[in-house]
């Protein structure tokens, strides 16, 4: 099974839903984390339809009115379970389908400002304690660099 996550910049042109699509399609991705989608909460519905219509999408539109975050996955392959979401990431239990194998996954769109980013860290550190026995990916944009 792939998984991937794109920060994609905007998800409001054509264009861009055409290579998302292709890129699912020729990769055969099961479970993808679009970040910065900047999608008004009005459009999330019209724009999901020009994607992947057989598709399932979660997004954090109770967080931030331009739904940073979007988790969308083929529900014929995986199951997800949200567990927690916040303005910076979407937590989700993944069950393969066809091995009933599951891990858990954090997509992650950090903000642009450090003290913001300190409930994000906090956030994943919390969540760590009791997960040893669990595999957990985190993917995203943390947007924070290393000097």
């Amino acid at each position: 099974m792939i998984i991937g996550c794109w920060n994609i910049r905007g998800l409001n042109d054509p264009i861009k839903h055409s290579e998302l699509r292709r890129l699912i399609h020729q990769e055969r991705i099961a479970l993808f984390g679009l970040v910065e989608t900047r999608v008004k909460d009005k459009n999330k519905d019209n724009v999901t339809q020009l994607l992947l219509r057989s598709w399932s999408f979660l997004y954090n539109y109770d967080f931030s009115c331009r739904g940073r975050i979007w988790v969308c996955w083929n529900a014929d392959t995986v199951k997800v379970d949200v567990f927690g979401m916040s303005d910076q990431v979407i937590h989700v239990s993944v069950t393969i389908l066809a091995t009933n194998i599951s891990f858990n996954t954090s997509i992650i769109y950090g903000d642009n400002n450090a003290s913001l980013r300190e409930a994000l860290w906090s956030d994943i550190v919390s969540r760590s304690d009791g997960w040893e026995s669990t595999p957990w990916i985190l993917m995203g944009d943390f947007n924070a660099i290393r000097n």
